[in-house]
């Protein structure tokens, strides 16, 4: 949700999501796939039903300017551990209903406009 949300919000910077541990049954898979996911940024004029779930890797995050990361701070690879590292307090919807995924969309997008602001302060 977070890389739909910046990337919808913004034309001058790019975000690109990648999970940290990604069920084995959902890397590579297409969104259109979730329960939830789609239709809850469907509702928002958001269409995620191409995109595909990834797998964190070492060299995103070495050609990253920022990292965020959504869920529970344990087993993290060390080389998430600098400076770029931004970690965000949001429960993972997965196991809830579609007004939990709402509520978790509407968090996110809020985090998003706060970093956007940080970014375009910064750089302009």
């Amino acid at each position: 949700m977070a890389e739909a949300l910046f990337n919808s919000l913004t034309k001058d910077h790019v975000a690109i999501s990648a999970g940290l541990n990604p069920p084995k049954n959902w890397e590579g898979e297409k969104l259109c796939k979730t329960k939830y996911v789609a239709p809850c940024l469907a509702e928002i004029g958001i269409d995620v039903t191409e995109k595909v779930s990834k797998r964190l890797t070492k060299s995103m995050v070495q050609d990253s300017d920022r990292i965020v990361v959504i869920g529970e701070r344990n087993d993290w690879p060390s080389y998430l551990e600098n400076s770029k590292l931004c970690y965000w307090d949001i429960i993972d919807p997965d196991i809830g209903e579609i007004d939990l995924h709402r509520i978790v969309r509407d968090q996110i997008k809020s985090k998003v406009i706060y970093l956007l602001n940080e970014i375009e302060n910064i750089s302009g």
